[in-house]
């Protein structure tokens, strides 16, 4: 087929014929998820995609086999089922979408508030009308104060003005202490470029989990049925949740607050872990057999019964860890590079490789390692490729993706490395120790992280959800 293009050198565009593969209903996966074979966040939680051949040229109009139109946002990422594709939406919505034509199948909502008693929703009503009524008293001192605030920029002298700014602070928190433990029963607070609907579901090929911003997790069969559903934990994070859950070890592994392993059949708690919140979601590894997460704290635990094989190996604010070949890359402000025991019993402690110091920034993204390299950027937009066996930074380049933020992760399919942007623009690069661009592409805006199979490249923009990499698919 052919589609159109932009040159690199004059901007240009230029018709391209494009290698596709044959038209498919719905291809099959590789590697089915299963029991042993989950499918989550960045597919196995590295970003790679083995045996696959996506597209690496499209747009908006050209090579995009099907779009649907979603109820509303989400930064979660899809993941492939089958032949279906599961994908969340604002703010807590879960869709089942038919991988050969986009056809929406079902979607279920599950509230917050659907979880609490009738005692827990009288009492949710009663606090937040007293709440709203300290929230009216709180206005005019507040109004005042922002008042006074400006002025003393412009007067910073004056002594009456620094004194009433003074009594109102005083006042202002006293009227404030009303306000404490009438929040809960309340849908925690979240920020509105993270929302509640920022996780990605993970599956077993059996059913789907998924975990809210709320701190509600839910467990559906594959068509729709709910199994289970529960709040967990209440995230306490005013800027909103976004780690993912994580099938391992025969458990159901959410970071929210703590660390918790629930029985995926019940969504009963199986063990806790205290630690901090983060944002970056834990990732699977296997240590001698054993199923381990390892999460953006730097907690290496033995996933069946919680056992903490180590703790602070690294630290990661926004971004989750990689695990290759046994060893964990933390990539954020810095670096480190942690060989993993052999054990999984805390016998041996983790080893230092090496530290890093790529340009200091924000990783929203995670890292991708790829034949002795890893990829990562900032969110600013700055790619640094660095040596996974010496932590050297070997290039850094902006790809010029475009305006806004860079929330989704770098990925490796079909031989290329794909990086991303939130305001849709795609440059595909040629792996190696130089930068060479094999392509640049542009979407609707989408801060998830797209994923691939076969021929195909699935993306979760704001407003719908394409599929790219074949010819058009006609529903009629």
């Amino acid at each position: 087929m052919t589609t159109w293009c932009q040159c690199r050198v004059c901007g240009c565009l230029v018709l391209v014929l494009l290698a596709v593969p044959p038209l498919a209903a719905a291809e099959p996966a590789k590697n089915e998820p299963g029991p042993s074979n989950p499918v989550g966040w960045r597919g196995d939680g590295t970003g790679r995609y083995e045996g696959v051949a996506p597209p690496t040229a499209w747009s908006p109009k050209g090579n995009v086999a099907w779009k649907v139109g979603m109820p509303s946002a989400s930064n979660a990422s899809p993941i492939l089922v089958g032949d279906r594709v599961f994908v969340c939406a604002e703010p807590s919505t879960l869709l089942c979408v038919s991988a050969a034509d986009g056809e929406i199948l079902w979607q279920q909502a599950i509230r917050y508030e659907d979880l609490l008693t009738a005692e827990q929703r009288e009492l949710a009503d009663r606090d937040a009308a007293k709440a709203a009524e300290i929230h009216k008293e709180l206005k005019g001192p507040a109004d005042e104060y922002k008042k006074l605030r400006r002025q003393s920029r412009k007067s910073p002298d004056d002594e009456a003005i620094k004194k009433r700014i003074e009594e109102l602070k005083k006042e202002i928190a006293e009227i404030k202490k009303g306000l404490e433990g009438l929040d809960r029963y309340q849908r925690p607070r979240t920020h509105k470029t993270n929302g509640y609907a920022s996780p990605t579901p993970t599956s077993d090929g059996e059913h789907v989990y998924v975990l809210y911003g709320t701190g509600v997790a839910a467990c559906y069969e594959l068509d729709g049925t709910r199994v289970w559903a529960r709040v967990v934990e209440k995230p306490t994070h005013g800027w909103g949740h976004s780690s993912s859950p994580l099938l391992a070890g025969g458990r159901l592994v959410l970071h929210i607050r703590n660390l918790y392993g629930l029985d995926p059949a019940t969504g009963e708690p199986a063990w806790q872990v205290e630690t901090r919140p983060r944002w970056g979601s834990p990732v699977r590894t296997e240590i001698d057999g054993a199923d381990v997460v390892v999460t953006a704290n730097g907690d290496v635990v033995r996933a069946a019964d919680g056992f903490v094989i180590a703790q602070k190996i690294g630290k990661l604010e926004y971004a989750a860890p990689i695990v290759h070949e046994g060893v964990a890359y933390f990539i954020e402000h810095g670096g480190v590079a942690m060989r993993l025991p052999d054990k999984a019993d805390g016998s041996e402690k983790p080893e230092l490789l090496w530290k890093t110091q790529p340009r200091k920034e924000r990783y929203y993204a995670s890292v991708v390692h790829h034949d002795g390299l890893l990829y990562a950027i900032m969110q600013k937009g700055v790619l640094s490729v660095i040596d996974a066996a010496s932590g050297v930074v070997v290039y850094e380049k902006e790809p010029e993706l475009g305006k806004g933020t860079v929330y989704p992760s770098p990925a490796l399919a079909g031989g290329y490395v794909y990086v991303s942007g939130e305001g849709g623009g795609t440059v595909v690069l040629q792996p190696g120790r130089q930068y060479r661009e094999v392509a640049r592409n542009r979407l609707e805006a989408f801060r998830s992280s797209p994923v691939f199979r076969g021929g195909r490249m699935y993306v979760r923009a704001r407003t719908n959800l394409y599929c790219v990499g074949q010819q058009p698919v006609s529903r009629e």
